[in-house]
């Protein structure tokens, strides 16, 4: 196990009804205005724009709305945010929503206390050296951004989706009630369990094999992932499944599982998924069901080891040699995803063969990346042509 720190500043507060929590901390830090950043009808759906406005209302707060956050959310959104905070006004953001609205209120809190454009942080141009307070409303678990200090936004000009990270992008609070995730539609309870499974997978399949602890964690992760997502689309309204799916989701990304690890994580599926989303418009989570299986049948021959610890620990996979056992775990995980209706080839997300290589060409534009293996432009390309 390597040396490590461990920082999570986020304070969380999980369970029902509570949004009103956040008053007494709001009122405390001399907030008087603040703006919420969503998207658009779920926000209603769920009940808690409302509980956020009534809780805003009772504490002399006022409050504006950046809304129509969209998924893949785009670096406009954020500077049509940061103008609007710097004209005045606003001295904390609420976002209401999922990894979209809290990424995009990262990325104005950043940019609201910077005087070049929001942009250079993630071009590297530019680092964050302070940002705004940011208390979060979750509304969709997947990506744990309300409590990492994460932020991936896309620039259609560009034809780049990049993530930054920072300490300062940490929420202050995160609020995580369980019940505004009953009225989500289906595919977005299935894409967000496929996002929270990835997460996990990008740590326990990173080749280290010296954080048994931790594999064992991501393990039973993943297991708790593949019995609710079933149990949520039989019946949406099951809090249990949804608070152990929230709770999941909170702890795939937040750091813990890459405590001691040589490296945070493989993440070179999420990268080449970035693409597929960017490009063709792609959920985040569909992508991911497509290139995860792929990349793990592009490397298995060569790195066994972490794909039969996988098969061990989450499919009870023990007969056969290394390589078998390897590629049987795959085929599970691939045969889990297509049970609960996710894609597994890029030709269900509508590409065509030709698509491939402008696919490739873009996620090339980031290389080099990788844990397991460090991949090439060769390897992308091989990937992509796996996943169709």
């Amino acid at each position: 196990m390597h040396n490590f720190t461990w920082n999570s500043p986020t304070k969380l507060i999980f369970g029902q009804d509570t949004v009103k929590d956040l008053e007494a901390p709001l009122k405390a830090a001399g907030v008087k205005g603040v703006m919420l950043v969503y998207g658009g009808k779920g926000t209603f759906k769920s009940g808690a724009y409302d509980q956020v406005t009534d809780m805003l209302k009772r504490a002399g707060i006022s409050f504006s709305d950046l809304n129509d956050v969209k998924p893949n959310p785009l670096v406009s959104k954020v500077r049509e945010g940061v103008a609007r905070v710097k004209a005045g006004g606003i001295d904390a953001i609420i976002p209401i929503g999922g990894g979209s609205a809290f990424d995009t209120a990262k990325a104005i809190a950043a940019g609201a206390c910077y005087s070049g454009d929001v942009w250079d942080f993630y071009s590297g141009k530019a680092k964050v050296q302070d940002a705004m307070p940011i208390y979060g409303v979750l509304t969709v678990s997947a990506s744990s951004s309300e409590v990492n200090g994460i932020s991936v936004v896309s620039n259609p000009e560009t034809q780049d989706k990049i993530s930054m990270g920072d300490v300062h992008l940490y929420p202050k609070i995160s609020v995580i009630d369980p019940t505004f995730q009953t009225s989500l539609p289906q595919k977005q309870t299935v894409y967000g369990g496929v996002d929270i499974i990835a997460h996990v997978l990008e740590r326990v399949l990173d080749g280290d094999d010296g954080s048994e602890l931790m594999d064992e964690q991501g393990y039973a992760l993943i297991r708790t992932m593949m019995r609710v997502i079933p149990e949520l689309i039989e019946d949406p309204k099951n809090y249990d499944s949804r608070a152990e799916y929230a709770m999941a989701g909170m702890m795939a990304h937040s750091g813990f599982l890459s405590l001691g690890r040589e490296t945070r994580g493989d993440f070179s599926s999420h990268k080449l998924g970035h693409s597929i989303s960017l490009l063709y418009g792609a959920a985040h989570g569909a992508s991911l069901s497509v290139v995860f299986p792929a990349w793990s049948r592009y490397l298995y021959e060569d790195n066994p080891e972490p794909f039969v610890r996988l098969g061990e620990g989450v499919f009870g996979i023990y007969d056969g040699d290394d390589v078998d056992r390897a590629l049987e775990s795959i085929e599970a995980l691939e045969d889990f995803f297509r049970e609960i209706n996710a894609p597994t080839t890029l030709r269900e997300l509508g590409l065509k063969e030709e698509d491939i290589e402008k696919l490739a060409e873009n996620a090339r534009k980031i290389l080099p990346y990788g844990s397991l293996k460090v991949l090439d432009a060769d390897d992308v390309l091989e990937i992509y042509k796996l996943a169709y």
